[in-house]
């Protein structure tokens, strides 16, 4: 790990307790050329921030320095984010998931120049929200519970209830569409430079 960051004041959380249904192989372990897409995230996160825990019981992925936790409430991407908002140590994460090929540091500067100011900072583009590429505050923590305790999984539904800055498509980079793109399936995988020595690919 790096000893000196750019935003000490924020946790990077990376989201990995999802069970890769469609695409029927661990995808965090896949890689693009010979990098998997969480040493990719990671990679990322840590020129930005002295602290990264993982979000789900990733042992595998976890190490002294990168912590990984549980979800305190399991099955969905809100109790991903909530785990890991719960656990940081600092007040602010940034969160994303696990299975982004092309995460822009760019971007995630962008994000962070509102950290200050909101509770949320998310991207707005085209295709909608971008919650799980987004900043979040400690102030959240009690309107994600309270979701999940109603079975409520849709994570913008309680951005009413909290101040929000939304980063719009004309404040975006070009070729903003893939530092959203994930993966979800192999076909998705391969379209994206995937290896293809595995499964249908």
């Amino acid at each position: 790990m790096r000893s000196i960051c750019e935003f000490d004041d924020v946790t990077g959380v990376i989201l990995a307790g999802g069970r890769s249904t469609r695409m029927g192989k661990d995808k965090a372990t896949l890689e693009i050329g010979g990098v998997s897409l969480f040493e990719n995230i990671l990679w990322v996160m840590q020129e930005l921030f002295p602290q990264i825990i993982i979000a789900g019981d990733r042992r595998d992925l976890s190490s002294p320095y990168i912590p990984c936790y549980s979800d305190h409430y399991p099955g969905s991407a809100l109790g991903g984010l909530y785990t890991g908002l719960y656990e940081a140590k600092t007040d602010l994460i940034f969160v994303a998931s696990c299975d982004l090929p092309f995460p822009d540091p760019y971007i995630i500067r962008l994000i962070l120049a509102y950290r200050h100011d909101f509770d949320v900072v998310v991207p707005k583009t085209t295709y909608g929200l971008e919650p799980i590429f987004a900043l979040y505050r400690k102030t959240c923590l009690n309107h994600m519970k309270d979701m999940l305790e109603h079975d409520e999984y849709r994570i913008y539904d309680f951005f009413p209830k909290v101040s929000v800055r939304y980063v719009n498509v004309d404040e975006l980079p070009d070729g903003w569409e893939n530092s959203f793109l994930n993966v979800n399936t192999p076909e998705e995988f391969q379209s994206v430079g995937g290896d293809k020595t595995w499964g249908n690919i």
